[in-house]
């Protein structure tokens, strides 16, 4: 399970960051957060990107092909769950398709058959589905060996676990899902190694990645299509900011352009002054008790 590690989904949007804001009125907890982030940076120098770095550089391609499309086929399989929840249902139909074909004719997904039959790939989750209905993403949380996540989307590894597709084939305990479950952070870790560098040039990468993922996590629950920029650092707490207001309809539209084209409307005329030699009103004096 690629999503396993949810640093992937973070730093794939730190191209689209601006500058880490310097106090994230989201993040209350970051001094505990970034004694975690530090232990996670240090496993990761000292196993898993020497690891992803073998991998992306000595496993054939069809293998990490093979590999990758093991694990989207899972993240397909919460896709439908995400996009019921939120009542798309062709979203959710197209999802599903995906599963089964790859399943059967793909092999579980080695091979991407539903891509070549035009099934649209979604990513959804429990997580964007809160957000949907109006459940504010809470505090930022920086989870061991995880990465970051929110009070709302502790969902998402949470369901990961108990409705695993696989779980009613394979013992937790056994060496193959030992395996299953390495190999998913190995492969979402080697697709971030051309990253690297840039994370590493920041003065404070915690930060960086902090915003970058609240950002990306904000504009998910909005389908791309925000009504403003996520306000981390303006106001003592979140709000409702970075949720949906409850149904598809309510999402923000984009405000309506006026054609230039069309034919200027001209300003109604000033009405006729009255004739009527009936006398003026003092406006000091309330005006009449309405009949009863």
């Amino acid at each position: 399970m690629r999503k396993l590690t949810l640093l992937s989904s973070t730093i794939l949007a730190l191209l689209l960051a601006g500058c880490a804001t310097p106090q994230n009125n989201y993040d209350p907890l970051e001094p505990v957060n970034r004694k975690i982030f530090a232990v996670n940076m240090a496993v990761d120098r000292a196993v898993l990107k020497p690891v992803a770095t073998a991998y992306s550089q000595h496993a054939p391609g069809p293998v990490k092909q093979a590999t990758h499309g093991f694990f989207d086929n899972i993240d397909d399989f919460f896709s439908v769950l995400g996009n019921l929840a939120q009542g798309k249902f062709s979203d959710a139909f197209q999802s599903a398709g995906r599963v089964a074909v790859n399943t059967t004719v793909g092999m579980f997904g080695f091979v991407d058959w539903a891509s070549d039959m035009g099934l649209k790939k979604t990513n959804e989750d429990l997580g964007q589905a809160l957000g949907h209905w109006g459940v504010g993403s809470g505090p930022f949380l920086m989870l061991p060996f995880f990465g970051p996540s929110s009070a709302r989307d502790l969902i998402n590894p949470v369901s990961r676990y108990y409705l695993d597709p696989y779980a009613p084939f394979s013992d937790p305990s056994t060496a193959v899902t030992i395996f299953r479950y390495g190999m998913a952070g190995v492969s979402a870790r080697a697709d971030l190694l051309p990253l690297d560098p840039m994370i590493e040039s920041q003065i404070d990468p915690y930060a960086y990645i902090r915003d970058a993922w609240l950002q990306k996590r904000y504009n998910d629950v909005w389908d791309g299509n925000p009504p403003k920029p996520l306000d981390m650092g303006g106001g003592p707490d979140d709000g409702p900011d970075d949720a949906a207001p409850g149904a598809p309809a309510d999402k923000a539209q984009p405000a309506a352009v006026p054609d230039a084209k069309a034919p200027a409307v001209d300003a109604p005329k000033e009405a006729p002054k009255s004739e009527s030699t009936a006398p003026a009103t003092d406006a000091s004096k309330p005006a009449a008790e309405p009949v009863q």
